[in-house]
Formats: C-alpha cells, structure tokens, sequence
C-alpha cells in the first residue's frame, strides 16, 4: 500500500459523507417511481450564449402543436402501476434523438423500458470485467424500484441498452423477474455517450438549443395524481384544445419524471387553474397513456414558473451501437460525484478485445462542473501499471467543456494498443476546484436504493501531494465507501496485429556508445526506438529505422533505458506491436 497523508484521507471522508447523489437534505417522495436527487438541484449555471457550436437561434415557439410532434415522433407509452416514469422518461430521450440528432429511426422507433429498468436495477458486469463489485440492488420488484435520470444515465452509458421493445416487451413485464445479464449488452441498438445536465430556471435558452438539436429535455417535478392542478383551456393561437398544469406549492418535491418536446414564450398565464406570474409553458410527454392526445396522462402545457420543477434538465446524446466495439470502464456504480478537488485523474486499462485495436475517443464525466478546461493524455505500453505515465505519450487532446455532465472526447488521431498491453488515460483540469467524478456507495431504503462499488487495485488514479495515489487505498482509507474515477476509453478492432519485438540486446561499441539490436519482425515497416531516465519512466520517441539494430549514446555517468517496437500500416494508420523488454545502457564518466 502507498502511504497517504491522513489530511487527504479526512478530507476524502468528509465528501463521502456529505455529497452523495441522492440527496438526504429533504424528505424524498416516490409515489410515482421517481427518486427526487439533491444533484438535480445546485445544478451549475453556464454563461449566455454558450451553448453547443452549430445549434441555432431560439425561437419564441417550437413544436407547439401536437400535430408538429407526432408527425415526427413516437406517440406516448404508458408506464401502468408501476414506479418506472424514469426509465419512460430516459428511454423517450434515446428515442427522440435517435430521430432528431442521429437521423436513423423515425416514429416507429420503439425501445424498451423493461430493459432500461431492470437492469439500472441489476446492473451486469461488462465483458472485460471493469465493473466487478459495483452492485445495484433493491429490496422490492425492479417495477417498484423508484429512480431518476441520473441512475438511468450511468446505466446507459455502460452501454446496458437501450435495446428494442419487441425483444422486452413491456406487456411482459408482471411475467419477468430476471433477465439474463448478457441481455445488458448484447442487445443494444445505440450508445449513450454524453449527458447533459442544464440548469432550466437559468440556462432556459440552452435547455431550448438542446431539445432543438436532441428532440427532448428530461426534467423531474411533482405532479399530483389527482386533477388539483389541472385545468384544460383553449390555446387559440393554435386552435387545439390543450391540458395546463402549475404547482404554486414551492415545497412540493419532485415525483415524477417527463420529457420536454416543445415551448412557447407566450402561453397564456390565464390558462392555468392558478395562475403563474407570468406567460409562457413547456409541452411535456408524459407516460401515464398510450392513447397520444391533449391530456394531463400524454401531453399537456406546464407552466414555465412551475415551482416544483428541479433545477436539472437532463439531455441524453447518443450514437449508434456500431460506433465503436469496445468500451474500457471501471465505473459501474449508479452514484457517482465530485469527493475530492483534486485536478489529475487517471484510468489504467489492459488490452482484452482483438489482438489490436485502435483508441479512438475517451470519456469525461464531471457532473458538478461546467466550462472546465481539460488536456486528456493517452499513455500507451505502460511499463508498469500502478503509474499511468510509465509509458509512451501517443496522443493529446486539449478542449473546454459547455455543460455539466459527460463528455465523449475524440483523440485527434487513433492510437493503436496491442493486446496484453496496458495504456492510460490521464485527465488533467484548468479550473479551480473541479474535479471527475468517482463513484460511491449509497443506500436509501425509503427508495429501495443499495448501491455498492468496487475499486480494484491498478485501475484509478489521483495525482496528489506530488505523486500518484491509487483510489484502492484510498477507498480503503475511506471504508470502501469509494470506487473508480469516471473515465471511460473506447476503441475498435483493426482486424490485423503486429508482433512484438524480441531478443532485444546491449554490445558497448565505444567508451560512450552502444549498439542495440533485436530480432527481425514479420511484416515490420520501421522499428521505433525510446528512451526513459528511468526504468518505469515515460519513453520519449528518439529514432526510426528499418534496420534491426541502432546505435545510442550513454548519458554521460548516466543509465539509460531503451525499448523497442515495430509497427506496420493499415491504410493510413499505423498499427503497433507491443514493446520489447527494457535495455539500459551505461554511461561514462
């Protein structure tokens, strides 16, 4: 075990026992399924006009008529009896940006809330292993489970579904109570890789950009079951005869879960049974029917000053399940958040899928910070695993966020990882106090919550008090009530490997030089030759050639280390082989 300071290690239990994501400042209410979370309020305020590049101007009115929204999208579902708004909710953002953002479903699309509710119930170990320990569970049926779009967030973007209705069909649902837990992955139609989190009452306009560009807003509020509130009114700007809701009760906790698919800033304050302090209403999707129309159960106007509505509108961002074929994680837990403010993170991943593959994009999740400037560094063939930068510095990529939430990062070139090799990926932030997030325990039996994570050793990373610490210990510090830092990594098959290096060997050649040299490799182009300062430092490129020896210089009364590796080309990529064993060579004095 690596020796902490006991001022790191109070402070870290001092977040755990004071920031979890589900909140314990207030009562929580669940009649509807829905878990209210105190990380839906707080949620951080971005500047004006930030939001993402290539959106366009708000307008005053969006797919405010019924027939604008279901021309173009799926009509509404209804959840029954059972407490599953969330996953309603969530798996109508999938649908509507599958449509609206990715443009490769259209109406008829039809995933499944059976699925999404199971398994953000029992969550399943991905197929490297990542997740192991990280447990989900519940004393009551999944149907009865109450949860938010924050639980189903980190489900999906472990890519546990979205999968078809057809394959789990709701209808089902009284005759399910277990599901394989290869049908968490096995199934997928799309990926979730970013998340969204916007505050609604102060970055309204960037809420409006992102449903114009992914369909729809998930927002929690409290709705009540009984028609206190509701009140039909005529909207004649459109000539379609509408339902309104207002909750004036600023006490009220959130209950329920929806989606937004529309507005317009000049609905009418009078058409609500309690009349708001000013114009202007959201058109929500509710899942209470499957009878789409004007109704408090499908769609209906809520009022902009609505006092009940959280602070989080949550955008889902998806891709295709074909996007990439491997995703690297350690973070299974479903609560997650900022412990500690410490600016370096870093994940270590071995290689498991194909005998290569090509990294190609990295994951940030930082759910309490937005507009954080990040540098994201990929370390590959690590020579040791417990220190992430004990390797070759393949690629960099430096940007700034927009939102809270997480972010799927593109490397500006693939970096190719043999199998069997470790790489890295290292996160560095420019703004005070910010930090990526990790997971923690976290149990609320009044909700049915027991959420359980799992930090092994050599995954996750904090650099601190000028080394790296692993978040083993420090989760054993803590009282194992923490996991792994949230970075994720994905790559594809290259459909091809090179090999490794080998038989790598020192002859001196004069008082301060030597020659190294190795056996050939089949199908090599060039071989690349490093070197480090040290036996587990960061080997630095220093030449290439095609001949199987080089000579060096020893550092003047220096040792110096030097490994090897051979790559051949894919196209217009370069696919590598793995690192020859270390060679050092003295220097003189």
């Amino acid at each position: 075990m690596i020796k902490r300071g006991k001022r790191f290690a109070a402070l870290l239990l001092a977040a755990v026992l004071t920031a979890a994501s589900f909140g314990n400042s207030r009562d929580t209410v669940y009649a509807g399924g829905y878990a209210a979370a105190s990380g839906n309020e707080n949620v951080p305020v971005v500047g004006s006009g930030n939001g993402l590049k290539g959106q366009s101007a708000v307008p005053a009115a969006y797919m405010n008529r019924l027939s604008d929204v279901t021309a173009k999208f799926p009509g509404t579902r209804d959840q029954g009896l059972n407490n599953t708004c969330w996953a309603f909710s969530a798996i109508g953002l999938a649908e509507f940006d599958l449509i609206q953002d990715d443009k490769i479903a259209d109406s008829h699309i039809d995933l499944s809330e059976l699925q999404l509710a199971y398994f953000t119930c029992h969550n399943a170990e991905d197929a490297f292993g990542g997740t192991k320990g990280d447990v989900m569970s519940s004393t009551s049926s999944y149907l009865l489970t109450s949860g938010n779009l924050d639980m189903c967030s980190r489900t999906l973007l472990q890519w546990e579904g979205p999968a078809e209705e057809h394959v789990f069909p709701y209808t089902s649902a009284p005759l399910i109570s277990t599901i394989d837990k290869k049908h968490a992955f096995d199934k997928n139609v799309a990926h979730l890789q970013n998340v969204y989190i916007i505050n609604i009452h102060k970055n309204a306009y960037q809420v409006k950009q992102e449903i114009m560009k992914h369909g729809s807003a998930g927002i929690g509020f409290y709705l009540n079951e009984l028609p206190d509130y509701d009140n039909s009114a005529k909207y004649k700007s459109t000539g379609e005869q509408v339902y309104t809701y207002y909750c004036p009760d600023s006490s009220a906790v959130a209950n329920h879960a929806v989606n937004i698919v529309g507005w317009d800033d000049n609905f009418p304050a009078s058409a609500f049974r309690f009349k708001p302090k000013g114009n202007g209403a959201w058109l929500v999707r509710n899942s209470w029917s499957d009878e789409t129309k004007h109704d408090i159960n499908s769609y209906f106007w809520l009022s902009y000053y609505d006092k009940s509505i959280e602070d989080a509108a949550w955008i889902f961002d998806f891709e295709p399940a074909d996007n990439y074929d491997f995703n690297y994680q350690y973070d299974g837990g479903v609560n997650v958040g900022k412990y500690v403010q410490v600016p370096v993170a870093a994940n270590v991943f071995k290689v498991k899928g194909a005998s290569n593959e090509l990294l190609r994009a990295v994951s940030i999740s930082m759910s309490k910070d937005q507009q954080v400037p990040y540098t994201i560094s990929v370390y590959t063939n690590l020579s040791s695993p417990s220190n992430p930068k004990s390797g070759v510095l393949s690629a960099e990529v430096s940007g700034k966020t927009v939102y809270a939430g997480t972010h799927t990062i593109k490397l500006p070139q693939a970096v190719s990882v043999p199998k069997g090799t470790y790489y890295s990926v290292v996160v560095s932030l420019g703004k005070k106090n910010a930090a990526v997030d990790i997971e923690a325990n976290y149990t609320d039996w009044s909700n049915e919550i027991n959420a359980q994570v799992f930090c092994g050793r050599n995954q996750s990373f904090l650099y601190a008090n000028g080394k790296w610490q692993d978040m083993a210990d420090i989760s054993e510090e803590n009282g194992g009530k923490l996991g792994n830092v949230c970075l994720k990594a994905f790559t594809d098959k290259t459909g091809t490997a090179m090999g490794q290096v080998k038989n790598i060997k020192v002859s001196q050649t004069a008082k301060n030089t030597a020659k190294l040299s190795w056996n050939k490799t089949d199908g090599a182009k060039e071989y690349e030759i490093y070197q480090a300062a040290s036996k587990n430092g960061t080997y630095k490129k220093i030449a290439s050639t095609k001949a199987n020896s080089y000579k060096v210089n020893g550092t003047s009364g220096k040792t110096c280390y030097y490994r090897v590796r051979a790559y051949k080309m894919k196209g217009k990529t370069k696919v590598y082989g793995a690192f020859s064993s270390r060679a050092a060579v003295s220097g003189t004095k």
